[in-house]
């Protein structure tokens, strides 16, 4: 029982956090973003796989209602939603490759961390590229320009800056157990 209560309550603490930053989206996402990718993170570390899984699902959908001013919701919006799957696979695709490379030694989890990173920035760029801006382009209009902000590089940059932040996260959370 005390460990289910534990998961719950870490599980509370996280997306109370990913709430708080969602909020500061509308402020700005180079801040927000690395923030959310590491609880993502942590979520896969601390909680487990469909821990993990289930908070990139969540994310984006809390969004909408958290941060329904910023630019995803917009895009989101403007394709009818299909930007939210796209978003959705992306951060699925970081903590599948935090979670295995979690399981191997320290070297191997910076290394899947960058892959994911890397991973996450193609693949939304690529959706971004080859399926929202050509199915959407007359619903976006002027909106394309966040397009290629929010599946370009911010991506990247929120994943390999997330990485600096993972590390003295995880140990905190591993003192307080």
């Amino acid at each position: 029982m005390k460990g289910k209560v534990h998961k719950l309550t870490l599980a509370g603490i996280l997306f109370a956090i990913i709430i708080v930053f969602q909020l500061l989206k509308n402020i700005s996402p180079f801040i927000s973003g690395p923030i959310i990718n590491t609880v993502l993170v942590v979520a896969v570390i601390q909680l487990g796989l469909w821990w993990g899984i289930g908070f990139s699902i969540i994310v984006p959908i809390s969004s909408m209602v958290f941060a329904s001013a910023s630019a995803m919701t917009t895009v989101v919006s403007l394709t009818n939603g299909v930007a939210l799957p796209v978003i959705m696979i992306g951060n699925i695709i970081l903590v599948l490759c935090a979670y295995f490379g979690y399981k191997c030694d320290n070297r191997m989890f910076i290394l899947s961390l960058i892959v994911g990173a890397v991973l996450k920035w193609l693949f939304m760029w690529g959706c971004g590229e080859l399926v929202i801006k050509p199915l959407f382009s007359a619903n976006l209009g002027k909106s394309v320009a966040l397009v290629n902000v929010i599946f370009s590089t911010l991506q990247l940059y929120s994943g390999l800056l997330s990485i600096i932040l993972i590390f003295p996260v995880v140990k905190a959370i591993d003192k307080i157990k």
